[in-house]
Parts: structure tokens; C-alpha cells; sequence
């Protein structure tokens, strides 16, 4: 849906041809020169791109200078092309000479064939020469100039169809290249013969023929055109009174075509080099209203498989006109004259949309018109056409007293305007249209605009470009470049600017125009909009140049200033919307320009790069936007109001050398390749997956329009169709708008059509959803609709800040209003609304939502009959299930009765009922069963049966089961059998034991009588329920006798001897807890509870000589010592387990106290030297740990020291030294990659792999079996060699630090030696001790001082803070073990 506009248009003369001659072109695309050769006169002349002519040669006269034979007679230019690689222009002449042109005075005759040329065409390469001779010979040259291949043009074919034509068939021949190069074509007819000519494909290669094209009815031209792409064929033939164009495949056959609305000869086709648009040229067209012969060309484009006539131009005289594409600029169009005039002319592709949505279409002499906002129609249909008296060469939208208005020039340079009769509805227009046209007997569905009647043509009979209407009134702007007149000068480069002022009434009466103001502009105008702030127009010059053009200013053409400016010319534009310009304020720049670079602008602010199409929505919810596309397909949406945020510098805008221009969003953001290659590696949409103002389109779409007021945005895919999406921040300013309207259906409409999470419905502004769940149910029509926001619902708010939507919905009203206050479901005091308030914020948003819509849906008309699905929901969503099915059960009680009362006459609508699940709004309320099978959509049965078991309701448990998808038998035995128990309370035992609520089938069981006590003592003590059932039985003596005799037997099982003595005790049977508290190791509880038994002194001396053994085996000497001391009054055996213990104190202490002094020498002395002698020797082992494991990590540190240094020394050589690799740094480093800093020895990339395995390799396939080896904890090992070997060493050294309790009894040990006179043994002891505590303490010190590479700061933090505890245990165990006396002292050597 775009049509085609004037940019650039500039007009000269040049000295070539007399008004009635032919003129070829061709450009150079290097240096942008046009060269145009006379036929006839065979007179050169070169053109500079600014329009100069730079020089002019005549053939002819050079060639006599240079040459004895020159040109003949009759010879005359054939063909023109600009040879890239030779620097030159290539001339054929039909005398048969090939001339190369090398500047206005180098020509050199390069060839000649004596045949003639009747045409020729260089491959797009510029490799080979196709040259048709005036004998129908084909040649083939190659640059050299060398023939490759020759064969007959000259084909006979029987014209199949023919038919009478007016149409004149020239004799000729024409050749097209492919854009490849590897097929060509040919169409000629035979010499004086008027039948049709053949269509001949040939490949390139040895100038075979490739396919023969079927000749049409009639008049094949000898005019061809291959598009660029090579996709089509295109050639030209008559049909009837008219031209046709047909497509061929490139095996020569017909695919299609369209028919040229003119008459005349059509002389040339030519395709741009983008392959979008065709040149269609016809000459000796009959003039419309005027008298002679006009030149016509005409632009055609494609799309959606329809061809649009999207411009034409009319030059008139009849003098012949000659058209080529420039090879660089794909849409600039060359046009050359026999009348000696030159035309250069820059298209642009743009959409023609109003500012309420209605998109225009020009399609030759129809303008189709579509209302975007209401009608999303494809082209080529539309939702009205009007039909213009001639092509139409540009439009404008305007209004016209509240009504939407087109205005357009046709290519004969007339005003017409169209109307709609209601606002911007098009559609009653044409309907009132046809009723008028049937009642003149017209039958014509299309609208009929009215031709403006002028005082004086348009521009001064200037060639129009643009026009648009002035805002604030209903007058024209008319923009035109004028033609090469009698000024000359610089009058040629300004353009014309001729101010209408338009009127007509509300009748068929013709509309007039009358000019009122007429300027002249410099700088050349390149786009023109309609400008509300400046109440005039809004013009962007060739620079980039931003003016204004003001309808009742007589100063004419006024600049915007600096910031308003494009840096570059931007042949797309969009205006600002006056909304962002009142928002933003006065110097905010009035228009966002595209660049045909693809860089978009904001003024003289960049704002994004790669960019394809952009379009702005100018009212609606949250307010402006601006929209566009990259192309790296993702659609932009932002808001004027945080545009400057996205504005970019220019430096970022730029992409890196090294990589292409324009790749995609931030092309220039990669610092080096490997980055980029993980960026391109990422997902498309993965930037834009949380962000709302991005979202990912189809490859190729290209933005069309954003209706106001909606939230839907038109895209237009490559194909031509048209496609609507909803970016999601405009969805979600169209819900809060509507939110705050208090629009509940519009909103949830919105929401739920465009996949946003309802919850926002909810949270948005919360709590106000409280106070209007009222008329969200009034609004919302369908209860469907409230189910699906309930089940949705999630305790999360989508709004609050870490929200899905916090950062893209707009903030709610800062003021609440005051109208209701907060229901009184949420428990809050009708004098308190703050305390209200705070209850709210801290209540579960779940379950509020649900009692508030409940309340609202039972106080609705139809209540709880109507909206029986929703409410059910309200109680599933929080988990209340039971509630929701005594709301069925509710129903169904109040449906039975009905049924009763009407049982006599009436009919009933129980289980059987068959009425429709989806029952509308003011249809039957719904029954039980309809709201228990949609309960069930929503809870799983399972769980719904037994919440129903649960509530002990057997029919409704089975109702459940019945209105499933399961089968009702497989419930039904096992119903019975829970409702065969005799009693209420057993039955509902046996549903609470079949639910597995077990506390509360203990409950039922203990109060079923006395009978069902064994048995529920039997429960509570398989599930563990003994603490429950103690509760249960209350005072009851016997029966808390009999649990606690079984707690204490179960707590004895689990080993928990202490509870099982006390749980015993509880109970009164103290036997058995005295056994307890033995096997537990409690002697004196044990000896306390048998003197409280009355126990005989016998007795007890059992009792103790059991304790004694059993503390002995537990591991309490100390506690055996004393039981055998005082109870059984055996004082050897109660030193001896005393030295075992090794409380040395003790045991002196009581040997003396009994007067044992041989105990001391026979039992203490004797332990204490063993003692002595194990723990000196254990703590020289220890040493000597200590000292080889600290010798073996220095070692380890000292070799990963060296492997750090090899491997930054070998990274320095890696680095590019502008020399080459060679094999033996190749080998140098992968010997240092081979070396490992845990091993002794280094190994090459060889041996490691051969060394994996040391059994041979296998010859036989399949796995190897593996014998089967029994796992062991191999932690506590340290492997040497391996990674892990470093921190093992350092943990072991942490290990051997001696214990406090070590250190203790050294101490006391050390004392005991003293006092038997071996103070020499207790001074070894100490000193040997004294030294590992030293040495154990400097090797934590280097592991701290020196960690492991890997160890991270939090680790190193917490080996200083272990260090330091230990350096302080250690410092306060050295008071107590390390005797000063004991201590070893340093003496000076003696003198001498």
C-alpha cells in the first residue's frame, strides 16, 4: 500500500537531437556521468550528475578526422553502453562500426561488421557483446572483440489467434541479458514483415538456444526487459485496441502480464535495478484534450500479485523520449528528449495514510481507499475506489468542514478532490454514490470526484511533485519544478511554491481554486507535510533542512532552527504529534525523518540505526508513540514522552571497520569478532522477551499505519498482504485507560484478545478492584469470562515494582477516590478505614478477589442460579473445596424439593437433566449438576471425592464420582463398605482411616465407648498418635497407665532409653524404668529408683556390679570407678579404671586417702610410664607428619610457581610478531601444555595418551568386563600429583594440632611423673609436646600466608579466623599443661 512520489526533479538542456530525433542513455555509476547520443545526428554528449554538460563530441566528424572510411551516410548510433574496465563508452553504429569513446576528443574504431547492427547489448558483466546484424544474424563478442558464436535471428511461426489491430508492428530487434549473465534473449520479425516476431531464450555458453517462445496473436515489439533478479521475462505485444506486457519464464514461456491503459507505440521497457519498478515508455500517444502527440512514460509496480500504474508522465510534442535507471541509486530514473532536454528524477516509495487511519492507494486513474481503523482489506481490494479523470501523480488528506478530504494531480496537471460525506466514513459515500448513479441509469461502484476549476495552471504549468493542505483552512500547497523556460539561470533550480485557496459547497457544484500566493524556494524540496503548531506546512529541503511554510504569513519560508534539523536528507517522514509537542514543549523537534540509509532521526538527534520503516500513533492511551521497524525484524514502540532516553550518539551509530554497515539493531556495538559471533548466535527475540516495547514481526514487514485511538498496528509483509498486531505497550496502556474509566468489559476484552496476564485487572491500582467487583460482573457478559479471571489469578502483583508489566503500565491516578469504601468481607471496622486499609495490604489478593466477586456475583440478578460456575470457583481457587461443594450440595437439596413440589404435574431436573452446560445470561439458572461438572474442569476428581468423603456425605462423594469421566462402579463397592459400620462415629472412622486422616479416625474411635479402646490404642501406636491418644483420654487412670506403658516400650525401640525410663516412670512401673535408665548408663538414677523398690543390700551390689560393667563397655570408666569405689568397696578396681581414664589426680587422690600406698607403686606409677612413653612417641610420629607434609606442599607451591611462569612465557610468544609460526614453538609449547605442577616428571601429548591404559589395546569388539570392586571412602587420602593434592596437604597439617583434652592430660601427666621423681621423663614430655604445637602452628601459618590459587576470599577469611581461634585455644592451653619449671632454657656457651 505505497505509492510512488517525486524527491528530487531537476531539468536542463543539452545540445543533442533537434526536436525530432531518437536518444539513447547510459550512465557511469562510478562517476555518475549520463551519456545521451543523438540517432540520427550521431552527436555524444556527457553530463555530469549536477546536470552540467561537461562535454559534446559528434561522431562523425571525428571519425573523418581520424579515420579514411569514418561513418557512412546512413549510419546511425545503435547502441550505447559505459564500459567499467576500459573506461570508455562503447557506440555500435548500424553501418556496422563498434566505436569506443574514450573523452570529447578520443574515438577509436575498435571493429566493424559489414552486415550492419540493427542493435546490440553488453552482459550485466560486461564480458560479452550480443550484437544483431542487419543480415538476422546473432553474434557473440567477447571484450577482446572477438567473435564467439554466430546463428540466424530469422525464425518462420504460424500467428495463431491473429486478430485486426490499429497498432502499428515495428520492424526490428531488441536484445535483454539475465542479471546472472547466463541466458539472454532476442525478439525480432522478419525484414518487411508485419506477422509477429519470435521470442528466442539462448544460453550464453556457446550461444546455444535455450527456448523458443510462443508467438501471440498479434504485434510482438521488438522491446524486452529482463528483471534485474531474473525472475521474469518481459516483453510487449498488441492485443485488441490496446498494449499488453507479458511475463516469461526463461524457458520462453508466458507467466502472466498487464495491459497499459495507452495508446501509440510502446518503444521501451525498463526495469529498475532493484527489480521493483518497470519503465514503460510509449511515443506518438494520442494527447488527451489537446491536439498532436504526446510521450508518455509509465511506472508500474507489483504487489500482492497486482499491478499498480503508480505514475505517469505525459511530455508533449511528440519528440520522443528515452528512459534509464540509474545503476546506483535504485530508484532514480534518467529521461532524455529528442527536443534536447534532460530529466533526472529521484522516487520514493511512501505510504499515503490520513491522520485517522485511512490508507490511499493510487492505481493508475483509481485511487482505492481503505479505513485502516475499521476495515483491514489487502490490496488490491479496498473498501471504495474513486476514479480520477487520469492517473494520479500525488495526493494529500486533508478536512473539510469535519469531513475527510483527498485532494490530487492527475499527470494532465489537474486539481480533483473527493469527499466523504460523514467524517472519515468512506463507505456510505460510495453506497450514496451508486444510489445517485443508478437513478441516472449509471451503474458504476466507485465514487466520482470532482475535477477543481482553475483560474491558472497549477504552478505556473511547472511539473508537480506534492501538494498538501494548510492547516486550518482549506487551502492547497502546491509544489512543482519548473521547466527550462526563458529565466534559465538559477530559476531552474528553484522550485515552486503557488498557495490554493480552495472552495465548493455541500451540492455536486464544480469546486474552483484560485491562487493566492506564488514563491519561489531554493535548496530544492524534497518532502512536505501538513504542520498543525506552525497552522501552515512543514518542508524538509535537500539538506536535511527543516522550514516552515505559514498560510497567512507574508514573510514565506521561515528555517525551524538547528535542533529541528535532519543531519541528513530523510526521504521518509513522519510529523510529531502536537500532543508530544505540548508535552515536551516549544523546542521539540517538529518531525522524525528515515534516512535511506536506514538511520532514523529526531530533528538532529539520532535515534537508531538499521531502521526500515517507522510510523507514529498520534492519539490514544498513554499518549503519543512512535513506532518502526530494524532489520533485524523486531517492531519498536516507544513514547514520545522517554524518546530522549533512547537517543543515541552519533559515534555509537557508526559500525566498527571490519564489518558491514547496517547489519541489524546496534551494528556498531561489537568490539571484536568473537563477540559479535555470540551475539549472532542468540535467539531473535531473545532482547526483546521482557521487553514490552519490542516485539518480533514476519521478515520484510514493513510499517503502514497506527490508527488513533486503538491500540492495533497495520504492518504490509513482502508479499503485499496486510497484517494487524497489538504491540504490548499499547495493549497495556489501553487497559489501564480503560481500567481507569472503570471500562471493565473493554478492558478484559483487551486483555484476554491479546494473551496479557488478567491479573492485571486485578492489580492495577489495587485495592479499587475491591470496591468495583460489582461492575466488573455487571460489565463482564459471560460468567466464562469471571471463571477464567478467578482461575488465573496468582498471589503476585503483575504491576508492583518486580512485576511483569511495573515498568511498562502507566501509574494509576495519584488521588483515590472516595466514593465507596472497602466491602465488608475483609473484616475491616467501619469507623477505621486506615486500620482498613492496612488489613488489606497484608490479606492474601487471592482470597480477597475471590469473596469480592462472590459477594458481587450473589447480589447480581440471577445470583447464585445464574453465576453458579463462578461462584463454585471462588471457593476452589483458595483452596476451599469443601465450601464449594456444600454449595452444590445447597443446590441440589433446593432442586429436590422443587421436584417434590411440582412431582405431581411437573418435571424435574435432577440427575437425569439434559439441559446445555453453557447456559447464557437470562437463560434458566443452572442445576447442581451443571456446576459440579464444571468443578470438576477446574479440581481434579480424585481430590473432589475426598474432600466430598470428607465431609462424610456418601451421595455426594458418589454424585462426584457419577459426573466424572471415570467409571461409577469402581467407587461404588467401596462406598458401601464405609457405610456398613453400625454407628455414625465408626462410619466416619472408617472414611477418616480410608482418607488417611488418622488423627481424626483416632478421634472417632475414642469416643465410639470403652469397647474400641484396645483398638484405637492399636492405631495411635502404629501411626504414631500416642501423644494424641493421651489427649483424647483425658483423667482416665487405666488408660493413660496403658499408653504410657506402650509409649515407653516404643520410645525403648527407638532407642530413646532416657524418655522410655521417664515415660515408665509416668505409669508407675518403676521395674522397668530403673531397667531403662541401666541400659541408658544412668547409674544414679538407676540406684535411686532401687533404693526407692526397698531393694536388699544383696540386691544393689548386683545392681552396681552391672552398672560397673556396663559403664566399663560404655566408656565411662570414671562412672564405673565410682560405683566400684562406694558400692562395692573395691578400691583396686576403682584405681585401675581411674588410670584408664587417665585422671591421674583422682587416682593419687584416693590410694592416699585409704592409705594405698601400694596401689601407687603397683598400679599408677606402672600406667603412668606407659602413658608416658605412647605419648611421646605419638607426638614424635605427628612431628615428623608434620615436617613431611609441609616439605612436600613448599614443593608443590615451588613447581605451580614455575608452571605460572612457562605458561605466561609461552602466551608471550603466542602473541602475532609479524612473523610466521614454526613447528618448533608449535613444539615447545605443547611441551609445557604437557607438564603438570602436581607431578615430578613433564609428558608429552604422546605418552599421555598411550600411558592412559596399560593393558594392551583389544582386538575384540564390545565393552571390556569390568570386575566389580566395592567402594571405600578414599576422602582422607591425599593422591599425589593430583589438583586436589595441595589442599589436601593443607588440610592434614590443620589436623595435627594437638586437642585441648591432649593437652590436658599431658599437663597432668607431666605433674604425676614430678611427683614420682621422673622429672627428667616429664621435661622430654612437654619439650616434645611444646614442639609440635610449634611447628604444627608455623605450617598453618605458611598455608595461610601462601593459599592455593583457587581458595576464593571468603575461604581465606575463614582459614585466618580458624587460625586465630586455634593460636587462642592453644595460648589458653599452654597455661595450663606447659609447666615453666619444665620449660628447656637456652645457656650461653662457655668462654674458651
Amino acid at each position: 500500500m505505497r505509492n510512488l512520489s517525486i524527491l528530487r526533479d531537476s531539468i536542463c538542456n543539452f545540445p543533442v537531437g533537434n526536436g525530432d530525433h531518437d536518444v539513447k542513455l547510459c550512465t557511469d555509476s562510478d562517476t555518475s556521468h549520463i551519456y545521451a547520443a543523438d540517432v540520427t545526428h550521431s552527436t555524444v554528449c556527457c553530463l555530469s550528475g549536477l546536470n552540467q554538460v561537461l562535454w559534446t563530441q559528434n561522431l562523425r566528424k571525428s571519425l573523418e578526422d581520424t579515420s579514411d572510411d569514418g561513418l557512412g551516410p546512413h549510419s546511425h548510433v545503435a547502441g550505447v553502453a559505459y564500459l567499467q574496465e576500459l573506461e570508455a563508452l562503447c557506440i555500435t553504429a548500424t553501418g556496422g562500426e563498434i566505436l569506443l569513446v574514450q573523452g570529447p576528443r578520443e574515438v577509436q574504431e575498435v571493429g566493424k561488421l559489414q552486415e550492419g547492427i540493427i542493435c546490440s547489448a553488453w552482459s550485466p558483466d560486461q564480458e560479452f557483446l550480443a550484437i544483431c546484424t542487419g543480415t538476422r544474424q546473432l553474434v557473440l563478442m567477447n571484450k577482446e572483440w572477438e567473435v564467439l558464436a554466430e546463428d540466424s535471428l530469422d525464425a518462420v511461426l504460424e500467428p495463431e489467434d491473429e486478430t485486426p489491430s490499429d497498432l502499428g508492428v515495428p520492424s526490428g530487434a531488441s536484445i535483454t541479458w539475465r542479471g546472472d549473465g547466463k541466458y539472454f534473449a532476442t525478439v525480432s520479425a522478419p525484414e518487411g514483415s508485419d506477422v509477429a516476431g519470435s521470442l528466442r531464450v539462448w544460453q550464453t555458453e556457446g550461444c546455444a538456444l535455450h527456448a523458443v517462445g510462443k508467438a501471440p496473436a498479434v504485434g510482438l515489439y521488438s522491446v524486452l526487459a529482463w528483471q534485474p533478479n531474473g525472475r521474469h521475462l518481459y516483453a510487449a505485444h498488441a492485443q485488441g485496441s490496446h498494449h499488453r506486457v507479458v511475463l516469461y519464464e526463461t524457458n520462453a514461456l508466458e507467466h502472466g502480464g498487464f495491459d497499459v491503459p495507452r495508446s501509440g507505440r510502446l518503444t521501451q521497457l525498463s526495469w529498475s535495478t532493484n527489480s521493483e519498478l518497470l519503465a514503460v515508455v510509449l511515443t506518438d500517444a494520442a494527447a488527451v484534450d489537446k491536439p498532436g502527440n504526446e510521450d508518455v512514460v509509465q511506472i508500474w509496480h507489483r504487489s500482492n500479485w497486482h499491478w499498480y500504474l503508480k505514475q505517469e508522465q505525459v511530455y508533449s510534442g511528440g519528440q520522443g523520449v528515452r528512459v534509464s535507471w540509474d545503476e546506483v541509486a535504485a530508484l532514480r530514473l534518467h529521461v532524455a528528449s529528442g527536443a534536447g532536454w534532460y530529466r533526472q528524477v529521484d522516487l520514493a516509495m511512501e505510504r499515503t495514510v490520513s491522520s485517522n487511519g485511512t490508507a490511499a492507494v493510487v492505481d493508475g486513474a483509481m485511487l482505492l481507499l481503505t479505513p485502516l481503523q475499521r476495515a483491514l482489506v489487502p490490496p488490491p481490494m479496498c473498501a471504495v475506489a474513486a476514479l480520477f479523470p487520469h492517473p494520479v501523480q500525488c495526493l494529500a488528506f486533508g478536512t473539510h468542514q469535519g469531513h475527510e478530504v483527498v485532494a490530487g494531480v492527475t499527470s494532465s496537471n489537474e486539481l480533483v478532490v473527493v469527499q466523504a460525506k460523514e467524517g472519515d466514513l468512506w463507505e456510505p459515500t460510495s453506497e450514496a454514490e451508486l444510489d445517485d448513479m443508478e437513478a441516472e441509469g449509471i451503474q458504476q461502484a466507485v465514487i466520482q470526484p470532482h475535477t477543481v476549476a482553475l483560474d491558472e495552471p497549477l504552478a505556473d504549468g511547472a511539473i508537480i511533485r506534492s501538494i498538501v493542505w494548510l492547516t486550518g483552512s482549506s487551502s492547497l500547497l502546491v509544489i512543482g519544478t519548473p521547466l527550462p523556460g526563458e529565466g534559465g539561470g538559477e530559476q531552474e533550480h528553484r522550485d515552486i511554491l503557488q498557495q490554493l485557496s480552495t472552495s465548493w459547497g455541500d451540492g455536486i457544484e464544480q469546486p474552483t481554486a484560485t491562487a493566492t500566493k506564488t514563491e519561489r524556494a531554493s535548496g530544492g524540496c524534497i518532502r512536505i507535510a501538513e504542520a498543525a503548531a506552525h497552522k501552515g506546512a512543514l518542508l524538509q529541503m535537500q539538506d536535511g533542512s527543516m522550514w516552515t511554510y505559514a498560510s497567512r504569513d507574508h514573510e514565506g519560508l521561515v528555517p525551524c532552527g538547528p535542533g529541528a534539523n535532519f543531519p541528513v536528507p530523510c526521504p521518509f517522514m513522519v510529523l510529531t504529534p502536537q500532543a508530544a509537542q505540548d508535552h515536551l514543549g516549544g523546542d521539540t523537534a517538529p518531525a522524525v525523518g528515515l534516512s535511506e540509509g536506514g538511520q532514523l532521526y529526531w530533528g538532529s538527534a539520532p535515534i537508531q540505526g538499521a531502521c526500515t520503516s517507522v510510523a507514529v500513533r498520534g492519539q490514544g492511551p498513554g499518549g503519543p508513540f512512535l513506532l518502526y521497524t530494524t532489520r533485524d525484524n523486531m517492531l519498536h514502540t516507544l513514547p514520545f514522552a522517554l524518546l530522549g532516553l533512547q537517543t543515541a550518539k552519533p559515534a555509537q551509530l557508526a559500525p566498527k571497520p571490519g564489518m558491514a554497515a547496517n547489519k541489524g539493531l546496534g551494528a556498531g556495538k561489537y568490539d571484536n569478532l568473537y563477540t559479535a559471533m555470540h551475539a549472532a548466535m542468540k535467539p531473535q527475540g531473545a532482547q526483546g522477551a521482557r521487553d514490552v516495547t519490542i516485539r518480533a514481526v514476519e521478515q520484510g514487514a514493513r510499517l503502514l499505519a497506527a490508527p488513533p485511538h486503538g491500540v492495533r498496528v497495520l504492518l504490509q509483509m513482502p508479499r503485499g498482504n496486510l497484517e494487524g498486531v497489538c504491540p504490548r505497550v499499547l495493549v497495556l496502556a489501553g487497559i489501564a485507560a480503560h481500567l481507569q474509566a472503570h471500562e471493565y468489559g473493554e478492558a478484559f476484552e483487551l486483555t484476554s484478545n491479546n494473551r496479557v496476564d488478567l491479573n492485571v485487572i486485578v492489580d492495577y491500582a489495587w485495592p479499587h478492584f475491591l470496591t468495583h467487583a460489582g461492575d466488573f460482573v455487571r460489565e463482564v457478559e459471560y460468567d466464562q469470562d469471571i471463571v477464567d479471571l478467578l482461575t488465573s489469578l496468582k498471589t503476585e502483583s503483575v504491576t508492583s515494582e518486580g512485576g511483569l508489566y511495573a515498568a511498562a503500565m502507566p501509574p494509576p491516578p495519584s488521588t483515590p477516590e472516595p466514593d465507596r469504601p472497602l466491602p465488608s468481607f475483609t473484616d475491616v471496622a467501619a469507623n477505621d478505614q486506615e486500620a482498613g486499609q492496612q488489613d488489606v495490604s497484608q490479606v492474601n489478593k487471592v482470597e480477597l478477589v475471590a469473596k469480592a466477586l462472590r459477594a458481587a456475583l450473589l447480589a447480581s440478578p440471577g445470583g447464585q442460579g445464574r453465576f453458579l460456575k463462578p461462584i463454585l470457583v471462588t471457593f476452589a481457587v483458595v483452596g476451599d473445596l469443601e465450601g464449594a461443594l456444600g454449595i452444590v450440595k445447597e443446590v441440589k437439596d433446593r432442586q429436590l424439593a422443587a421436584d417434590e413440589a411440582t412431582a405431581p404435574g411437573g418435571k424435574g431436573t435432577g440427575e437425569g437433566s439434559d439441559e446445555d452446560d453453557d447456559v447464557q445470561p437470562g437463560q434458566a439458572s443452572l442445576t447442581a449438576e451443571q456446576g459440579l461438572k464444571h468443578l470438576l474442569l477446574t479440581v481434579d476428581v480424585e481430590r473432589l471425592y475426598r474432600t466430598a468423603l470428607g465431609m462424610y456425605d456418601v451421595q455426594l462423594a458418589y454424585m462426584v464420582v457419577a459426573h466424572s469421566q471415570r467409571d461409577p462402579g469402581e467407587y461404588l463397592m467401596e462406598l458401601q463398605q464405609l457405610v456398613r459400620a453400625p454407628t455414625e462415629g465408626l462410619r466416619r472412622h472408617a472414611m477418616d482411616m480410608h482418607l488417611g486422616r488418622f488423627d481424626r479416625a483416632l478421634h472417632h474411635l475414642v469416643h465410639a465407648g470403652q469397647d474400641h479402646f484396645p483398638k484405637a490404642l492399636q492405631l495411635a501406636r502404629a501411626k504414631g498418635l500416642l501423644r494424641e491418644l493421651l489427649q483424647l483420654v483425658g483423667d482416665r487412670a487405666a488408660a493413660r497407665r496403658a499408653v504410657l506403658g506402650v509409649y515407653g516400650e516404643v520410645l525403648s525401640q527407638r532407642n530413646m532409653q532416657e524418655d522410655s525410663a521417664l515415660a515408665f516412670t509416668a505409669a508407675q512401673d518403676l521395674p522397668r524404668a530403673l531397667q531403662a535408665y541401666k541400659v541408658a548408663g544412668h547409674w544414679q538414677m538407676a540406684l535411686t529408683l532401687a533404693g526407692r523398690l526397698g531393694w536388699q543390700e544383696a540386691q544393689v551390689k548386683r545392681l552396681a556390679a552391672e552398672l560397673v560393667d556396663g559403664l566399663s563397655s560404655l566408656g565411662n570408666l570414671a562412672g564405673a570407678a565410682a560405683v566400684a569405689v562406694h558400692y562395692l568397696a573395691d578400691l583396686d578396681n576403682g584405681v585401675t579404671l581411674l588410670t584408664q581414664a587417665r585422671e591421674w589426680r583422682e587416682a593419687l587422690r584416693l590410694a592416699y586417702k585409704h592409705g594405698r600406698d601400694d596401689l601407687v607403686d603397683t598400679v599408677i606409677a606402672p600406667a603412668s610410664a606407659e602413658a608416658a612413653a605412647s605419648t611421646v612417641s605419638d607426638v614424635r610420629e605427628e612431628r615428623e607428619r608434620v615436617s613431611k607434609y609441609l616439605t612436600r606442599l613448599k614443593e608443590v607451591r615451588h613447581k605451580r610457581s614455575a608452571m605460572q611462569a612457562a605458561l605466561a612465557a609461552d602466551d608471550e610468544e603466542a602473541q602475532p610478531s609479524g612473523r610466521d609460526f614454526d613447528d618448533t614453538a608449535s613444539e615447545a609449547s605443547s611441551a609445557v601444555s604437557g607438564m603438570s605442577a602436581y607431578e615430578g616428571s613433564t609428558t608429552t601429548g604422546t605418552s599421555s595418551v598411550t600411558g592412559s591404559s596399560a593393558r594392551p589395546a583389544s582386538t575384540v569388539g564390545g565393552k571390556r568386563p569390568h570386575k566389580r570392586k566395592q567402594r571405600k571412602d578414599k576422602s582422607g587420602r591425599i593422591r599425589q600429583g593430583s589438583p586436589e593434592e595441595e589442599r589436601a596437604l593443607g588440610q592434614h597439617i590443620a589436623a595435627l594440632a594437638p586437642s585441648p583434652k591432649q593437652l590436658t592430660e599431658a599437663g597432668q601427666l607431666a605433674e604425676l611423673l614430678t611427683l614420682l621423681g621422673h622429672e627428667a621423663d616429664a621435661r622430654v614430655l612437654q619439650q616434645q609436646l611444646s614442639s609440635l604445637v610449634t611447628e604444627q602452628q608455623a605450617a598453618q601459618q605458611f598455608i595461610t600466608d601462601n593459599p592455593p590459587p583457587e581458595v576464593s576470599t571468603e575461604e581465606k577469611q575463614q582459614q585466618q579466623h580458624t587460625q586465630n581461634a586455634t593460636a587462642k585455644q592453644g595460648a589458653t592451653s599452654v597455661v595450663d599443661w606447659k609447666w615453666d619449671i619444665l620449660r628447656p632454657v637456652m645457656l650461653p656457651s662457655p668462654p674458651g
